[in-house]
């Protein structure tokens, strides 16, 4: 009597399990049948009167969609001073000739038309940086005689570009560029170099010079 009782309560146990193993998908669980008329004073061993049934793991599901993207976060600290900036101003001219020059003269170009930071002076045709940068400067000079050379001059003595005019039949032009990079107090200028003269017109503004910062160092 007493043995078919505990076959029967084993049996309901047995079925019991199996339904809350096919129920069960929690990785790397397991679930416990004890004998459930275990004596008092007895030991208990591991499966003497029950078993014991690991669960595989169920494996891991597709990659779920992305989720909404987060708020935003707060303002960085403002970055440094960047290039180009023109804190003290624009710095830029453009003048002409009127007089006529020859030799070794420094032109001195009469006509400003455009002077911003005052930096060129009309009396000497001389500009003087006061803010240390990348500078563009540009001329143009007609002859007048059979040749003629004008070079662009840094500080005196350093020729930083030069432009020649040779022809006996026509009027030319001795033109060029040049990209400067300037510290404070040098002086920039236009100078001739053992020439015949400057074409004189009062009227039309054949020869310019021009030259404006790019941006600050």
């Amino acid at each position: 009597m007493m043995a078919g009782l505990r076959s029967s309560a084993l049996i309901t146990v047995l079925i019991l399990t199996f339904r809350s193993y096919e129920a069960v998908t929690q990785t790397g669980s397991c679930r416990l049948v004890c004998d459930p008329f275990q004596g008092k004073g007895s030991t208990h061993e591991l499966g003497a009167n029950g078993l014991v049934i690991p669960l595989s793991s169920s494996g891991g599901g597709p990659t779920g969609p992305a989720g909404p993207p987060g708020k935003a976060g707060p303002p960085g600290p403002p970055g440094p001073k960047g290039q180009g900036s023109l804190a003290k101003g624009p710095i830029a001219f453009y003048v002409a000739l009127k007089e006529d020059f020859g030799k070794e003269d420094v032109l001195k170009f009469s006509t400003v038309t455009t002077n911003l930071g005052g930096r060129y002076d009309s009396s000497t045709g001389t500009f003087t940086c006061n803010l240390a940068g990348v500078y563009h400067f540009s001329y143009h000079i007609v002859k007048s005689g059979l040749s003629l050379r004008a070079d662009l001059v840094l500080n005196d003595h350093k020729i930083v570009a030069s432009a020649v005019a040779v022809d006996a039949l026509h009027t030319d032009t001795a033109s060029n560029s040049a990209v400067l990079q300037l510290r404070a107090g040098d002086r920039v200028y236009v100078r001739l170099n053992k020439s015949d003269s400057t074409l004189k017109d009062s009227q039309n503004l054949f020869s310019t010079f021009s030259g404006h910062l790019l941006y600050e160092l």
